[in-house]
């Protein structure tokens, strides 16, 4: 059977209509992930995680990477069992309960719907450094309605973009990486040296784990690349790959970015109480290495890739609305609703634009950008413990080489049990570290998703018919 129509057949097998247009190669699903991940993350909150280190960004990076790659083991699994669009949702709620995936699935919309918010105030910020006669609001507007038009068009659009798009993210990236590195040890800025412990030095273990559930913003792009499997033409194979590529080239260069910027200022501490340099630090730093020309080329490299990052920010929202719309868990004829010349979810992609515009009015980034990884954190646990339930208690994963569902058995059990176990367990560890703050608002959030499902399932005794499983 031809690919996509595999791809289709795996859909009605899930109770689902092709409504989505395929169009999505493994590289372009890695371009939409790197362009989520990288280079944009480090410089939008490259202060913050300073600060709350204590002196280090590249750690709190590597260790992130390392406990996203497990996590990222947990979503290849679950996308070769349930291929839909949807992901944490999808993935926890056929895996293991449907209930606890519309929990998992509302607790991420923390996420999707305030990424795009962090990243056009961000820009905004970003942009008031060179056009400091235009107020915030009006910068924040423009960005935001600009970026959720081109989402409009259709996901073609944005994967045609985001190839060439990418390259140019990843030249601004390494060339700023570079003229920092060139004045470090040519010119003696800074550390005045390439090779130094300086930048992995922290205040506490506890500033570490806090920085680190921080620095798991950065990494969120595998987990939007499994929004698109039903516009993937073969999501079982492409997905998992597009997520491996994503998480070790995310890493490289965010650790990178991490290590060479904290050379430049040994000094960081004099500046942390300034609001305004913590909000632009990358900026600060390559005005330092390269001149006032140095820093306009690097922030209209920046403006550039925020505006990539909030177009794919805002895609992979408005599916993972989408999905939830179409199970009439939200309200079907609003969120599933599918505009029929670009097939695109018109309507939730013009509701998270005009949530991004007023919380990027109403809320500080620290807050906003905490408040995302309570949603990611709790969603990325969830996923894990999913993939134990459907292989050791359900035993009816698909198992890896075989058309065949069970329980695993010798090595298999590495991966279906082990990997989901650690990763689990360190990604509660680094939640609990989370801001105090954005835990109690998150913890409200999570009450009120917990009522409404109550209310909409009738004290939770009937679900619609895809979902009653």
């Amino acid at each position: 059977m031809p690919v996509a129509l595999a791809a289709e057949a795996d859909l009605r097998r899930l109770g689902y209509d092709q409504e989505l247009e395929r169009s999505m190669s493994v590289w372009q699903l890695t371009a939409f992930g790197l362009n989520y991940m990288i280079p944009i993350a480090p410089a939008i909150i490259f202060g913050l995680l300073l600060k709350l280190s204590g002196g280090t960004v590249a750690l709190p990076y590597l260790i992130a990477g390392i406990a996203m790659l497990m996590t990222g083991f947990g979503y290849s699994v679950m996308v070769r069992n349930f291929p839909l669009a949807g992901s944490v949702y999808s993935y926890v709620g056929r895996g293991w309960n449907p209930y606890l995936g519309f929990v998992a699935g509302w607790v991420l919309i923390l996420d999707y719907i305030l990424i795009p918010t962090v990243t056009a105030s961000s820009a905004a910020f970003f942009a008031q450094q060179v056009l400091p006669q235009l107020p915030y609001w009006f910068l924040l507007a423009l960005f935001s309605v600009a970026t959720g038009a081109l989402n409009l068009f259709g996901v073609q659009l944005v994967s045609r973009m985001g190839l060439w798009l990418l390259v140019i993210g990843e030249a601004v990236i390494w060339i700023s990486i570079m003229v920092w590195a060139r004045a470090v040890g040519v010119d003696h800025v800074g550390e005045g040296r390439l090779l130094s412990l300086h930048p992995f030095e922290f205040s506490s273990a506890g500033a570490l784990a806090s920085a680190t559930s921080l620095a798991v913003f950065s990494f969120l792009g595998f987990d939007a690349i499994t929004t698109l499997a039903e516009e993937t033409h073969h999501p079982k194979r492409d997905i998992p790959r597009a997520i491996y590529l994503c998480l070790l080239i995310g890493t490289l260069t965010m650790v990178s970015c991490g290590y060479v910027a904290m050379l430049v200022i040994p000094d960081w501490r004099t500046h942390i109480a300034n609001s305004n340099w913590v909000d632009t630090a990358l900026f600060q730093i390559s005005r330092t290495t390269g001149g006032p020309a140095f820093a306009g080329f690097f922030t209209a490299g920046y403006l550039l890739e925020l505006a990539v990052f909030n177009v794919v920010a805002t895609a992979a929202g408005a599916r993972l609305l989408f999905g939830m719309g179409r199970d009439t868990l939200l309200p079907r004829g609003v969120f599933a609703a599918v505009n029929q010349r670009w097939k695109t979810p018109h309507w939730s992609i013009l509701i998270v634009v005009a949530v991004e515009f007023a919380l990027g009015n109403a809320a500080d980034l620290d807050t906003l950008s905490n408040l995302v990884n309570y949603g990611a954190l709790f969603a990325f646990a969830a996923l894990n413990a999913a993939v134990i339930w459907l292989y050791y208690v359900r035993c009816d994963g698909e198992l890896p080489g075989t058309l065949q569902r069970g329980r695993p058995r010798g090595r298999q059990h590495l991966r279906f049990l082990v990997v989901p176990l650690l990763a689990t367990a360190t990604v509660c560890a680094v939640w609990l570290s989370m801001d105090r703050r954005a835990l109690v608002i998150g913890t409200v959030w999570l009450v009120l998703g917990v009522t409404y499902l109550g209310v909409r399932t009738r004290g939770f005794r009937r679900l619609p018919p895809h979902l009653d499983l």
